[in-house]
């Protein structure tokens, strides 16, 4: 109840407000301007975006496109990965905390993709990529800090003929400035902000171009540390096996040992701490050929919960309770290399990435204890007399390394008739390994538990710590090799065909095994389910097909564009885990229970096919910018990942149904005046469920939205700015809204976000290279529920941040 009174009450006020806040505030537009010599009065310049992966004005592109300027990145203090997707509308996150989130796009998705503590998952539906190295990973991608960006742009709706696997509902991509040969510049940001009922944030930010050789050589370095604080406070609870417990078999035990969570006790307990650096080399060889190298390292530190419980929370205050460490060490270093140049008239680009990606995290799983049907078998004798603590403890850890490499050639852009194309080659491994410590499984008898004789292990098949009673231990292969190639032809002056292809082929693998712990001793006793034997002959295994993009274009006049697209997308299948098993008997912990169904050892790509008309527009003498599309998209054979213990005890994944997306979007930016910008942008989506072939998973019916998928989601603002004497002031407001919508295609884990509103608004002066800015965001302090969760079986949601008031002070040399 409290959720739906704060909403409404914020909402309220909002609408009453929300007109005054955005004439007397401002927002700032997504592009830069510039005097206009022929008029005396400003006009929009175009960014220059590389959607096509070529370097093209943003009105030329017939591509559903938005780009936003580093200018305009660092006007609205976005530096994270929620601030940057809350400012996109049709683009949407959901996931568990900073470094554990997905993106979607046009509601395209069937809902979250990865398992909540074993680390695999389904691939990501929207590929995100720094520069030209993607790094998107299912559930788990790479959170990196937003600094020293020239622009980010998003690429709205497929575009896997150039993009690949991960681009099935578009691709975010984060473009660095790159080193500059002849000039100097350094700069930097601190601040520090205060959250209601929540900590004190701060960041530090710094940058410097440094030219070595004139015409040749310089380098570029951008470091930070940054702290955003919490407001979730951990609060006090005690716990124990239910006497009712199925496990107990109807026995009432003579002792069950309470818990609780006192020493972990703790107010704004979700901080998340950004520490890293970027550095960039780039030689200039000669007049026709460069090379870029670029390295970044970043630390990403969590401690607490990022979900809160709306049952023992209130108006002022969101809650969780945990009984054991909730923290995590994520830690990404990736290396690029681009080398540019000319070969008889071709542009050839050969790009290459390597990441290294180390996740080690603790995660409370006490709450397991409720309705877990191992429970009573991990903590209590097997006489069911005595039952110890039910606190529990996961424990993370995986590597990711992935290397990628790209060769492409490009024909002259002038040319009335142009190609681009190459071969992309993708290495990815994952290797990760999850303890489920239990403390009261010593003293209730379980013995150490071994890996499966024979089954792939990151461990070498040693005995796990006493007290894992039980563990996952995986290594999944992904290498893909693709030929690709777009080409485009001027019909007229002013009407333009494309034709792309991409010709794909991945070979995709999964060894190792999900060990359950016993009371025997030795290696001999090791349980489980052996991915290797279930799997066998069956993985690796080969996925490949070939996609298709169309384009035709008509230049109306020099101010305005028509498109319309077909394209196609795809993810990946995979393999499950729990390949041919079912629910275990609760009272056991024994064989499968013979009359519980069966999982399917994989499960296939899904695949969208994407129908666009789209525009873009100036008007007003080039002061006012007028860009959007519709579309239809039709979404075959959605992926789903669940835990149901009704079914298996392990999570597993299928293909649950079919759906189509009716929607529409447009981008509104005006230079209204010599000292006012507006910008606004909306989005539309009518998402439906159109077939349920018959699966394990209880899937919501025919006709339901997808999840994450608002009806409506917009943003409108404006900025005004002066120079009064040697100064310069702004004031600026952005409104933001989102419609209704659920958090899950799985019945017993649909829930409701209701809509909500937030208005964040700022001013600032400045002096030379100087700046100060200070700022209220969430001015109503309106809680936005993003996403809901309940894989323990207690239901938690991520909430938007409460009202935060803060400072920036920036210089740039």
């Amino acid at each position: 109840m409290f959720i739906e009174k704060k909403i409404l009450g914020s909402t309220a006020l909002s609408t009453a407000l929300i007109g005054a806040a955005i004439l007397g505030s401002a927002g700032t537009a997504f592009a830069e301007d510039e005097p206009n010599a022929n008029e005396g009065t400003r006009s929009l310049e175009e960014i220059v975006v590389t959607a096509s992966r070529r370097s093209e004005g943003l009105q030329s592109v017939a591509i559903a496109v938005e780009a936003m300027s580093g200018d305009k990145i660092k006007a609205l203090g976005i530096d994270s990965f929620d601030e940057y997707v809350s400012m996109l509308p049709g683009v949407s996150g959901d996931g568990q905390g900073p470094g554990k989130k997905d993106i979607y796009i046009r509601g395209i998705n069937s809902g979250r993709s990865a398992v909540r503590l074993a680390g695999i998952g389904g691939e990501p539906g929207v590929a995100t990529y720094l520069d030209e190295a993607p790094i998107s990973t299912a559930g788990r991608n790479i959170d990196l800090y937003a600094i020293d960006l020239q622009r980010i742009e998003v690429l709205k709706g497929p575009q896997g003929t150039l993009f690949g696997a991960s681009s099935q509902a578009g691709t975010l991509r984060l473009i660095t400035n790159k080193p500059k040969l002849n000039e100097f510049e350094a700069g930097g940001v601190i601040g520090a902000s205060v959250t209601r009922s929540g900590g004190v944030s701060n960041k530090l930010e710094a940058y410097a171009n440094i030219p070595i050789v004139e015409d040749k050589f310089a380098l570029r370095v951008a470091a930070y540390n940054s702290t955003e604080a919490g407001y979730i406070d951990n609060v006090f609870a005690t716990i124990s096996l239910p006497e009712d417990h199925p496990g107990l078999g109807g026995v009432i035990p003579d002792n069950i040992q309470e818990a609780n969570n006192g020493s972990f006790t703790e107010d704004d307990y979700n901080d998340a701490t950004y520490r890293g650096a970027r550095l960039s080399a780039f030689w200039k060889v000669n007049d026709e050929w460069d090379v870029l190298l670029q390295h970044t390292n970043q630390s990403l530190n969590t401690n607490g919960e990022f979900e809160f419980n709306p049952a023992i929370s209130t108006d002022n205050d969101l809650n969780v309770t945990t009984f054991s460490p909730n923290e995590a060490d994520d830690r990404v270093d990736l290396s690029q290399w681009t080398v540019n140049g000319m070969v008889a008239g071709l542009e050839v680009i050969y790009n290459g990435s390597y990441t290294d990606r180390t996740f080690r995290g603790k995660t409370d799983y006490t709450q397991y204890v409720e309705f877990g049907g191992s429970a009573a078998y991990y903590t209590c004798t097997l006489a069911k007399d005595q039952c110890f603590s039910p606190v529990s403890t996961t424990l993370e850890y995986s590597q990711t390394k992935r290397i990628v490499q790209e060769l492409r050639f490009a024909t002259n852009s002038d040319n009335r008739f142009r190609a681009i194309g190459g071969i992309y080659y993708d290495d990815n491994q994952l290797n990760f390994l999850t303890d489920f410590f239990w403390q009261g499984s010593i003293n209730a008898g379980l013995a150490p538990n071994f890996a499966i004789p024979g089954a792939f292990s990151n461990t070498g098949g040693v005995a796990r710590p006493a007290g894992v009673v039980f563990f996952n231990d995986f290594q999944s292969d992904r290498e893909e090799i693709s030929f690709f190639g777009e080409v485009a032809y001027d019909i007229t002056d002013s009407l333009t065909a494309t034709f792309g292809a991409r010709r794909y082929s991945i070979d995709i693998g999964l060894k190792g095994s999900s060990n359950f712990g016993g009371r025997a001793t030795g290696p001999e006793a090791a349980g489980g389910a052996n991915v290797d034997e279930n799997l066998r002959g069956k993985t690796p295994k080969n996925l490949s097909d070939v996609i298709f993009k169309a384009n035709l274009s008509w230049k109306v006049n020099d101010d305005a564009m028509l498109y319309f697209t077909f394209s196609q997308g795809f993810r990946s299948g995979g393999f499950n885990r729990a390949a041919g098993r079912g629910a275990r008997d609760p009272g056991t912990n024994g064989p499968n229970d013979p009359g519980s169904p069966g999982v399917a050892a994989s499960f296939g790509t899904d695949d969208v096919n994407n129908y666009e008309l789209g525009w873009k527009t100036m008007w007003l003498d080039n002061t006012l910018r007028f860009n959007g599309a519709i579309y239809h998209v039709d979404f075959s054979n959605l992926q789903q990942g669940v835990l149901d213990f009704a079914i298996s005890n392990i999570t597993f994944f299928d293909n649950v149904g079919d759906a189509k997306i009716d929607g529409g979007e447009f981008q509104l930016e005006w230079a209204a005046s010599e000292n006012l910008d507006l910008f606004g942008s909306f989005s539309y989506i009518d998402s439906r469920i159109t077939s349920l072939p018959a699966t394990l998973i209880n899937i919501a019916p025919e006709g339901s939205a997808l999840p994450l998928s608002p009806t409506t989601e917009g943003n409108f603002g404006a900025r005004y700015h002066k120079e009064v004497g040697d100064y310069s002031v702004f004031s600026q407001g952005v409104f933001k809204w989102s419609g209704e919508r659920f958090s899950s295609l799985v019945i017993k884990n649909r829930e409701t976000l209701p809509s909500y509103t937030q208005l964040d608004i700022s001013a600032g002066i400045g002096k030379d290279q100087w700046r100060a800015t200070f700022y209220v965001d969430n001015v109503f302090d309106s809680l936005g529920l993003l996403s809901a969760a309940s894989e323990e079986s207690v239901l938690r949601f991520i909430p938007t941040r409460p009202r935060t008031i803060g400072f920036r002070l920036s210089y740039d040399y």
